[in-house]
């Protein structure tokens, strides 16, 4: 069984590396977060540390990773490659086991990079604005961070699978990001028990006090189980 989840799994590393889609929104993310960092660093309102430039262009990330986790499971559905996946691969829990340990496996390595260059630019940026930088230790808030960009996708990617659709899945998890969580967050403080809320204090605290990082990692990992066991339930049910 291993060695066949582990096959399952080198074929869809290999499969995601393959699709331009999948290589557009990683170097996507990482062109986002030179520009984003560049911009917030440049500008005299901004922050004056490396660390805290790069925390504020988190939100603007997300979307990437979200896509990538989207599009590590829709594309088969858009073109009917999953027919060929399962005769494959006929074991229907090997399967989405296999496309979640490759999306993440490649969600970490765009978090780290983006992050990492995000880093670099700013300080590059704060450089040209004489501005001296300051480090305090190893950047812990950066490396939950690059942790809430490849778990945010993870509601992406169990979105895909249950709807089937790329853009279905898209429309509806950036909208809950991007759009939903902060309306809400304006008008109810059980805002903080959506996802993205909730999985943000992994980098940023949380002025209420009420979650933890670790509380509101499990809250994250809630949405995306409960998601994820009704697209893998529905999954095992339905035809491909």
């Amino acid at each position: 069984m291993i060695r066949s989840y582990a096959g399952a799994t080198a074929a869809e590393l290999t499969k995601l590396f393959g699709l331009p889609a999948v290589l557009a929104a990683v170097f996507g993310t990482i062109g986002a977060a030179v520009a984003v960092t560049g911009a917030l660093a440049a500008s005299p309102v901004g922050a004056n540390e490396p660390v805290a430039v790069v925390l504020q262009a988190v939100p603007y990330l997300q979307a990437g990773t979200i896509s990538l986790g989207v599009l590590a499971v829709g594309t088969e559905y858009a073109d009917g490659q999953l027919h060929t996946t399962l005769r494959c691969v006929p074991d229907r829990l090997a399967v989405p086991a296999a496309k979640t340990l490759a999306y993440l496996a490649w969600a970490a390595v765009t978090a780290v990079a983006a992050l990492a260059v995000g880093l670099l630019t700013a300080r590059i940026a704060l450089a040209t604005r004489d501005v001296p930088v300051v480090t305090d230790g190893f950047p812990w808030k950066v490396v939950g961070a690059a942790a809430y960009l490849a778990l945010i996708g993870l509601l992406g990617l169990a979105l895909a699978a249950l709807l089937r659709a790329v853009v279905s899945a898209l429309v509806v998890t950036l909208s809950l990001v991007l759009v939903a969580s902060p309306v809400l967050d304006a008008v109810t403080p059980h805002a903080r028990y959506l996802p993205d809320r909730a999985g943000g204090l992994l980098y940023l605290p949380d002025p209420a006090r009420i979650l933890t990082p670790a509380t509101g990692l499990l809250v994250l990992l809630g949405w995306v189980v409960v998601i994820g066991s009704g697209a893998v339930a529905a999954f095992r049910r339905r035809d491909a």
